[in-house]
């Protein structure tokens, strides 16, 4: 259906009354947008007129788009030159100033990659020195290779949360339906005050979330009770995790809407989760970097970059290169993000691709306990110098060792102790420090898995 078609379809008309002033006054709005009116009001952000801008985008021509992602991009490479200083010495050291102050396409790929590395070392120098608003961090989780931080101020977090419900909303998911977020409940919640205004945005936005720490029977009953529970419309969380629900021994349940990200989404899994849950599942690609890159769209089989909000390039050999085109406090201009895809044309005006494995993660069982490595990744990356790990397991699922590439190896004692207490096995002492070359790497793809089987 084309997407045209498809904000005409989900389009109401409602009619509700406004006083101010002691004038009553009436609006049409649809319910979408009293929704985000309420949620902007509450939480003080302005996501209603980024929803619009990006709907208003994607009803234009191809061509019309064309040359504004053109202009965001100039925009974006000036705004760099002249405000962050890593990219004005990169200009400088290179000569290529007048790439970023008269930005020609053709010449864009002369501009140097960025990677994770460079947000490690030259971390200060990225970020707007003169910005002096409120700055939110975001860490990666680090899949594709140790965990970084990205800054992001309130104008650029409500264009990310405005791409989420555009992508959500094409599939009839408002913000006045019941969300569920999986999570892990591995880092700190935060003080009473951060606890408050987390709650206030959940209500606001009707969302929840069930913190999963492992899969032993009796948590996953509890967790599908909870989640039964809620009689939630889109349920959002990572392939294993969801996957790792799914039990024999409890009735199935609906659930119109499910979301995966964080990792790849393998044809077993969704099957098994449209299943048991009775459910359309809707993969995406997204990243802590940017947000959502990549969206399934409706009568879609692959995924659909969303050149609004990130610009995308594929190097020859797969890997996806993101320049995100609404964070102007710290950018990132080419930046490999170590995920990998396959081209698959253009449909609808949308250019489309399809992921490739990599980045995922599985249900082990240690000591007959089941537990996501997604958990243990999370609890052994809250210590710095942590570069990157891999999960080496058996056929059958059994960790045979966590190797782990470290610059303070002095934090191992402590990595191994707390990953132990959380999930109250023995499993950190299976983390070893090694060298990249101990690592298994895909030979098709010329890349490391975060599990692999050996």
């Amino acid at each position: 259906m084309p997407i045209k078609k498809i904000y005409h379809f989900y389009y109401k008309t409602y009619w509700i009354y406004n006083i101010s002033n002691k004038l009553l006054t009436s609006k049409f709005v649809n319910i979408q947008s009293l929704s985000l009116l309420l949620s902007d009001k509450v939480s003080k952000r302005k996501i209603l007129s980024k929803f619009k801008q990006i709907r208003d985008f994607y009803l234009k021509s191809f061509d019309e788009r064309k040359d504004i992602v053109f202009n965001k991009l100039s925009f974006t490479l000036k705004n760099a030159y002249e405000n962050i200083p890593y990219f004005y010495n990169l200009a400088e050291d290179n000569k290529i100033n007048d790439l970023f102050l008269n930005f020609k396409i053709e010449n864009f790929k002369d501009i140097p990659f960025m990677d994770k590395d460079t947000l490690r070392i030259s971390r200060k120098f990225l970020l707007r020195p003169d910005y002096s608003k409120k700055i939110q961090y975001c860490y990666t989780n680090g899949s594709t290779g140790g965990r970084v931080s990205i800054a992001y101020d309130q104008e650029s977090i409500d264009w990310s949360s405005a791409v989420m419900l555009f992508c959500r909303n094409l599939y009839g998911h408002k913000m006045i339906n019941k969300e569920v977020h999986l999570a892990t409940d591995t880092r700190s919640k935060g003080n009473k005050a951060e606890r408050l205004g987390q709650f206030s945005k959940e209500l606001v936005n009707n969302r929840s979330n069930i913190f999963i720490k492992d899969f032993k029977k009796e948590s996953t009953f509890n967790y599908l009770n909870e989640l039964r529970f809620h009689r939630t419309n889109l349920l959002h969380g990572m392939p294993s995790q969801i996957n790792g629900l799914i039990s024999e021994s409890f009735d199935k349940f609906k659930i119109p809407l499910i979301e995966t990200s964080g990792e790849y989404l393998r044809k077993e899994q969704r099957a098994n989760i449209e299943e048991f849950f009775s459910a359309r599942v809707i993969d995406r690609y997204g990243l802590a970097e940017s947000g959502i890159v990549a969206y399934q769209m409706p009568k879609q089989e692959d995924l659909s970059i969303i050149d609004f909000h990130t610009f995308v390039e594929i190097d020859d050999n797969g890997e996806i290169i993101i320049t995100n085109l609404n964070n102007h406090i710290m950018p990132l201009i080419r930046y490999r993000t170590g995920d990998y895809c396959e081209r698959k044309g253009s449909v609808s005006g949308f250019e489309q691709i399809k992921m490739k494995s990599g980045r995922e993660h599985t249900i082990i069982n240690f000591e007959g306990i089941k537990l996501n490595t997604s958990t243990i990744e999370d609890l052994i990356f809250q210590s710095d110098g942590v570069k990157d790990l891999q999960f080496q397991i058996t056929n059958d699922k059994k960790i045979v060792k966590i190797l782990l590439e470290n610059d303070n190896l002095n934090t191992l004692d402590e990595i191994k102790q707390r990953v132990n207490q959380y999930t109250k096995t023995h499993i950190g002492n299976k983390i070893i420090i090694a060298k990249k070359n101990d690592f298994k790497f895909s030979g098709t793809q010329s890349k490391q898995l975060r599990v692999v089987i050996i």
